[in-house]
This record gives C-alpha cells, sequence and structure tokens, in this order.
C-alpha cells in the first residue's frame, strides 16, 4: 500500500530518487523467521529491502517483534528460516552503528570521552580521533563547554545527542535506531527528529527506525513499513513523498496528516 501527496513545500527542495530495482540492496529479507528457545515465535515470513542510503521506518503494536527484527539486522540475533542478506561493508568493516532507546552512556567518562569508545575498540584513537570527534559533536549539536561535561549534567535530550554522536562517530552505512526518544517530552523530540532528518541527508546512511510514533516515523522516512502483532510480518507500506529537508511546518500540512492517517488506520486494522 502507497500514499501519493504531493509534496509539502513550494521551494525548491532537494528529492531523493527512486530506489533503483537493478541495485544491490544493502538489507534484504526474504522469509525471515525467529522462534526462540521455548518456542515462541517472534516473526514470521518477514520480507523487505532496504537500498542503499533510504531512511525506513518500522511501526507496529507493542510485541510484533520490531526490535527483534533490528537485532537480527545488527547481527545480534540469528534467524531460524529464511534469509537475511546485509552489505559486507555493513558488517565486515564495523560500519553498523545501533542506538538504543536508553542513552547507556558511561557515567565516568565525559561526552567527549563517550563518543571516543567506539574509535577506540576499533584502534582508531590516533591523532585524527579528535577532529572526528569535534565534528560529529558539532553534527549533532553538541559543542564548546558541553564536550567536557558528565553525563549527570546534561538533560536527557542532551544525553540522546551524545548517544546519536557515538554511533555516528565511525561514519556507518548501516544506521540501526530502536525508540531512540520514546522516553523524551514531544517538544525535544520534534527537534530531535529535525536534527536527525538533516544528520541523514548529510552522512546518508541506511538508516532502520523503530517507532510506536506513526507521525514520528511519517516525518523522519522515505517509507514506513507496518507490522502485524506477534508474530511479527510485514503487513504493508507507505512512500512517504516529502521533499528535502522537512521543516516544522510540515507537521500542520493537511497532506502529512492525511498520511499520517492512513498509516495509523492500517496499523489499527493490524491490530484488530
Amino acid at each position: 500500500m502507497s500514499s501519493t501527496p504531493q509534496p509539502t513545500s513550494s521551494e525548491p527542495n532537494e528529492r531523493e530518487p527512486a530506489p533503483s530495482d537493478s541495485a544491490a540492496p544493502e538489507v534484504m529479507a526474504s522469509g525471515l523467521e525467529l522462534t526462540f528457545d521455548g518456542g515462541h515465535q517472534a516473526l514470521a515470513d518477514v520480507n523487505f529491502r532496504i537500498d542503499a542510503g533510504e531512511f525506513v521506518s518500522i511501526v507496529g503494536p507493542s510485541g510484533c517483534g520490531k526490535s527483534t527484527l533490528l537485532r537480527l539486522v545488527a547481527g545480534l540475533l540469528t534467524p531460524t528460516a529464511g534469509t537475511l542478506d546485509v552489505a559486507t561493508t555493513a558488517r565486515d568493516d564495523h560500519r553498523t552503528a545501533f542506538v538504543f532507546q536508553d542513552p547507556r552512556l558511561l557515567p565516568w567518562r565525559s561526552v567527549t570521552a563517550n563518543v571516543r569508545l567506539p574509535l577506540e575498540l576499533l584502534g582508531r584513537n590516533g591523532p585524527d580521533a579528535a577532529a572526528t570527534i569535534a565534528s560529529t559533536l558539532d553534527l549533532v549539536g553538541l559543542a564548546g563547554d558541553d564536550a567536557a561535561k558528565s553525563p549527570r549534567m546534561l538533560s536527557g535530550g542532551m544525553r540522546m545527542r551524545v548517544s546519536l554522536a557515538r554511533a555516528l562517530v565511525t561514519d556507518p552505512t548501516l544506521f540501526l535506531l530502536d525508540e531512540p526518544f520514546g522516553a523524551l517530552d514531544d517538544i525535544i523530540r520534534q527537534r530531535l527528529n529535525e536534527d536527525l532528518v538533516t544528520i541523514w541527508q548529510r552522512r546518508r546512511p541506511t538508516t532502520l527506525f523503530v517507532t510506536h510514533n506513526v507521525s514520528e516515523a511519517v516525518f523522519l522516512s522515505q517509507r514506513v513499513l507496518v507490522m502485524t502483532p506477534g508474530p511479527g510480518r510485514i503487513a504493508a507500506e507507505f512512500t512517504v513523498p516529502f521533499d528535502l529537508p522537512r521543516p516544522p511546518e510540515l507537521r500542520a500540512d493537511a497532506r502529512f496528516a492525511q498520511l499520517t492517517g492512513e498509516v495509523s488506520a492500517m496499523l489499527r486494522e493490524v491490530s484488530a
């Protein structure tokens, strides 16, 4: 299923080309299933394709397997049936990054030291590391005095920005986010959504974003996948046609509301 509202902005903006059917996908799932020890089936016959540089969101009812699917893509779990192909550059070159709902910062480290951690683990903490960290902190809106602060001195939104910077510092080709803004208030969440679109537009990692928030999914994504209750399957797909960049005013546009309503209606239908 797809939606056909027109772009919201009258200004000339960058428009992403449609994924090419001939291009090798970054992630491809076919007949994907996962059954845990004890017999609980989390996913059944999951099929989807994500092309390099796409931003795709997944919505679905609680317990449908959204987070489980993300962990399969990350290589943290192994499917029990079907196939899941992930581009070798993302896996073999350590260029997959994962952001969780909890920032999971090390409380004894400063902002800069938290962001440096992935570089240390990869043995890339050489002379260029400081410049890489500084540019990444600037990308997520953290600079100056914030870089020397400890996590306890930061607001929830700022801690999440540190978590984003830590994930982005290795310049990932595959960027996985599991409800990273779910615990934040709506205003901070909206601002981080806007910043994430900007970051994605600059870096262009292939991005898979899990959320319960339909409006968030539509605002961020090029496509939205809707999952059924567990065992989870992909029930529907919606194309999001709005231009980049996506300003805050987009949320008040009637066509944005229409598409959000269509995705919500499908989510209610599959959850009934």
